[in-house]
């Protein structure tokens, strides 16, 4: 499936109508536009959700990208194909999610569109002011020091565990991804580049690897759990090796962990990993 989408994303960028599409989103004046789908049996099942999550997750995961790029979100456009059998009060209870996210992160809701469907689909586009700067996955450099937030791995054994039948903390990141705005305001001035991690470790660091002609000397071993979970919303980001101690003093304030993973040499370097929606 991602061939797929690799191959039409290409030949989009080979045509002469497109502007460069390396980053989730893309600067227009002094805003980041990004748009995600969020769709039924692709990305949820609505066995594992409420209706409330569901919408608070399709929210959290665009807002995630405006953050990742170091911009503060503004305004959203909401697409939503709501399924024929949700009862008004579950379309309240998604309602509820968009609203609440909406009212945390101060975005105002400026349009969009519904229709009904066989499944629940959500396509948001959100808008984010930019900030000092923007952050961008060609950023990364030869002989500065990767670093990635929180901690990786668990939203791929709760999705295994509940692919088994069973129950998980109400609080999991699968559910409700833990994004840190203040955390990536403060360290935004000592970012080179920078993304959040979507698909899994591997796969973001192949496409740091192909945008930017750089391969990753790990500072120790990484479990195939932390190199493969996806959905995790985590910042992967660089610093200059001058900048380390004052990135762990700003973690260290925001109680955010931060895990020194690699440094960055000249050269090439593919994992093999699947896509997360592969």
């Amino acid at each position: 499936m991602k061939d797929r989408e690799a191959y039409f994303i290409s030949k989009l960028q080979d045509s002469p109508i497109t502007l460069k599409l390396n980053d989730d989103g893309i600067v227009l004046n002094d805003y980041i536009y990004a748009m995600d789908l969020f769709c039924e049996g692709v990305h949820f099942l609505r066995e594992y959700f409420s209706y409330y999550n569901i919408a608070k997750k399709a929210m959290l995961v665009n807002i995630s990208d405006i953050l990742a790029m170091g911009a503060k979100p503004a305004y959203a456009m909401l697409g939503v194909s709501f399924a024929k059998d949700m009862s008004l009060n579950d379309i309240n209870d998604f309602k509820s999610g968009i609203i609440d996210i909406c009212k945390k992160y101060n975005i105002k809701i400026i349009g969009g569109d519904t229709i009904i469907d066989n499944k629940l689909s959500i396509a948001i586009t959100m808008f984010g002011k930019a900030e000092s700067k923007i952050i961008k996955r060609t950023n990364f450099r030869a002989g500065d020091i990767i670093f990635f937030s929180g901690n990786l791995g668990n939203v791929s054994k709760d999705m295994k565990s509940l692919y088994r039948g069973h129950k998980i903390n109400k609080d999991s990141k699968f559910y409700t991804p833990r994004l840190n705005p203040k955390f990536i305001f403060e360290i935004l001035p000592f970012i080179r580049g920078g993304m959040d991690i979507s698909d899994g470790l591997y796969y973001e660091l192949n496409r740091i690897s192909k945008l930017n002609n750089v391969k990753f000397r790990f500072f120790k071993k990484i479990s195939k759990n932390v190199a493969t979970s996806g959905e995790e919303y985590e910042l992967l980001f660089s610093v200059s090796q001058k900048n380390v101690r004052r990135l762990k003093l700003i973690a260290a304030k925001n109680r955010v962990k931060i895990t020194k993973l690699a440094k960055m040499l000249h050269g090439k370097e593919k994992f093999y990993c699947l896509p997360h929606h592969g």
